[in-house]
């Protein structure tokens, strides 16, 4: 009878990994960046859920064209796992907490890694001398892969299954080298329509500075596109034309006059901004709570 009743009971016990797609489909509200967070395919992750529901006999998600919304029964599931989620995650702090190193998974852009965390990095260390920090470095995008704590990212500050922390913003200044500025002869603002513009990316930079700024005859369109800050910032140093940057990110470059701002004055403060971003619903390690404050001080120092 016993062994019987063993037999059923065990049919009935699903694979914690259906437990973890259903949850990273939650946090996520996407399918697509589910099966990425938890290294797997899409496919894997839609039969995982799927199985779980009919273990469950519930539908668990709404399926829409732009995301992924749980039902009631699925808002239920996620209420009952979620604790017990964190608590496997808190004795794997616990076991980490024994060994003699810490490993502090973060993502930043490599912008904000080179002229911030860089260079405030040993001050941390040497107060935390048993954290190893590992950088994954992203533009454009967020990846913030499963065992990633916190994420830099610039944006708009909205960021779906994640809470954001604002950390500073940017003001955003024409910048060229010395040279290109005297051989363009770019006196005053009205020059800029004869200059080559940089962008990064794409236009949409050079277009808010034109809305505060209504320089006749500037064709915002034309011009060199970079992907990356510190390449556009390379190419307006090797005087390619002139770049829209943030002051915050070039002042090292100014102070040693590889850039000018020929017209400092026409600066406007960028509508997105740095914040700092963690996972909704999850309780940070002590080792991430400090390297957040770490991070905020470090601004405060170096761009007030």
């Amino acid at each position: 009878m016993d062994s019987l009743s063993n037999s059923t009971h065990s049919s009935r016990v699903p694979h914690l990994s259906w437990f973890m797609a259903f949850k990273a489909v939650a946090d996520r509200q996407s399918f697509t960046l589910a099966s990425r967070d938890l290294h797997l395919t899409q496919p894997a992750i839609s039969q995982q859920v799927s199985k779980l529901e009919s273990l469950l006999k519930t539908k668990l998600f709404f399926r829409t064209s732009r995301k992924v919304v749980m039902t009631e029964d699925g808002k239920r599931l996620y209420e009952k796992i979620e604790m017990p989620f964190n608590t496997l995650l808190n004795i794997v702090d616990e076991f980490n907490e024994k060994s003699n190193t810490y490993n502090l998974n973060i993502e930043t852009e490599p912008v904000f890694s080179r002229l911030f965390i860089s260079k405030g990095l040993p001050e941390y260390l040497n107060r935390h001398d048993y954290v190893l920090v590992r950088q994954v470095l992203t533009t454009h995008h967020l990846d913030f892969l499963p065992e990633t704590e916190l994420a830099v990212k610039w944006g708009d500050g909205l960021w779906d299954g994640f809470d954001a922390q604002f950390l500073f913003g940017l003001n955003y200044v024409p910048v060229c080298s010395p040279l290109y500025a005297e051989e363009n002869h770019l006196a005053s603002a009205a020059d800029l329509s004869k200059a080559l513009l940089i962008h990064e990316r794409d236009a949409t930079d050079w277009k808010y500075w034109h809305k505060h700024y209504p320089i006749q005859g500037l064709d915002i369109k034309q011009g060199h596109v970079a992907g990356d800050s510190d390449v556009v910032m390379s190419m307006a140093i090797a005087g390619l034309g002139v770049a829209l940057c943030g002051y915050e990110l070039v002042k090292e470059h100014i102070e040693n006059n590889s850039l000018i701002m020929p017209f400092p004055d026409l600066r406007v403060r960028h509508h997105r901004a740095y914040y700092i971003l963690t996972r909704k619903n999850t309780q940070l390690t002590k080792e991430a709570v400090s390297f957040i404050k770490f991070l905020h001080q470090l601004v405060i120092n170096q761009v007030n």
